[in-house]
């Protein structure tokens, strides 16, 4: 059984005319680069609309590119109740003035507006692992894919991995705040910056040294590391198994964006 009461908050902030991806894209804004044809935030928004999972969808965008987002994401199917919010000096900023903004919005399933790989198909699969989740006592969760699904498809991509006992696993940037206690302490993960699988050091802003020496450690499993660090947060967050190889592969650098082209002309042209 399949639920469309979630609340998307897709995060699309840029560095404006200064990201590389924008000035080689001759956009004003990195996630208006083309995509093998079309705009990178049309394809993460329409991946969201279409898994047919959501009461809402919320865009947090600088107040300058907002006309043109509109613009961009006017032949989404719903675009004309999508909700537009300021985007905020940070990840956790962002979160924190989305919720206060709208209230009702839980629960919440945040992801990116540079997941151009996404596909209403794994946005689905998310959100169908948050009911159960959510009767078992979770306050959140995280999708990850693990290793072994990305380096069997894409051998010569390198890609950040969250190494545990039971594995190796690379966040697909897409959460869920599903109670009042994760919004109010779970975006706090992200005030360092979040990316921990690029930069671990960042645990320890976010969580303090002994987390950050577990995690190096490599001696606990993926749900007992999420135990951990719940504790310290006052929240239970879940893992959510994503078997996409390419869940995890954002756009951020140019090898990303020429990456990502080859995966959507493939997939487009079937």
């Amino acid at each position: 059984m399949t639920e469309n009461r979630y609340t998307a908050l897709v995060l699309a902030a840029s560095r404006g005319n200064l990201d590389p991806l924008a000035l080689a894209g001759g956009v004003s804004h990195k996630c208006f680069i083309d995509i093998s044809g079309e705009p990178m935030l049309r394809r993460v928004v329409r991946a969201v609309a279409e898994s047919g999972r959501f009461a809402r969808i919320i865009v947090a965008i600088e107040e300058q590119a907002m006309a043109e987002a509109r613009e961009i994401l006017a032949p989404v199917p719903g675009a004309e109740d999508i909700l537009y919010v300021p985007s905020k000096n940070n990840i956790a900023t962002s979160v924190t003035a989305a919720a206060g903004a709208h209230p009702e919005a839980l629960p919440l399933v945040i992801t990116t507006g540079d997941n151009a790989l996404h596909t209403a198909e794994m946005v689905a699969h998310f959100c169908d692992a948050l009911g159960p989740l959510a009767a078992a006592g979770y306050d959140g969760a995280i999708g990850l894919t693990p290793a072994r699904y990305i380096l069997d498809k894409y051998p010569g991509e390198t890609r950040a991995f969250h190494r545990f006992r039971d594995g190796a696993f690379s966040s697909c940037n897409i959460y869920a705040l599903m109670t009042p206690r994760a919004i109010e302490r779970g975006p706090d993960i992200f005030r360092t910056g979040g990316q921990f699988g690029k930069k671990p050091k960042r645990l320890i802003g976010a969580f303090g040294l002994a987390a950050f020496l577990v995690y190096k450690s490599r001696q606990v499993s993926l749900p007992v590391f999420l135990r951990l660090i719940g504790r310290a947060m006052g929240i239970r967050t879940a893992p959510v198994l994503m078997p996409f190889a390419e869940g995890p592969i954002d756009v951020d650098r140019m090898q990303d964006w020429e990456l990502a082209n080859r995966i959507v002309a493939a997939r487009e042209a079937g």
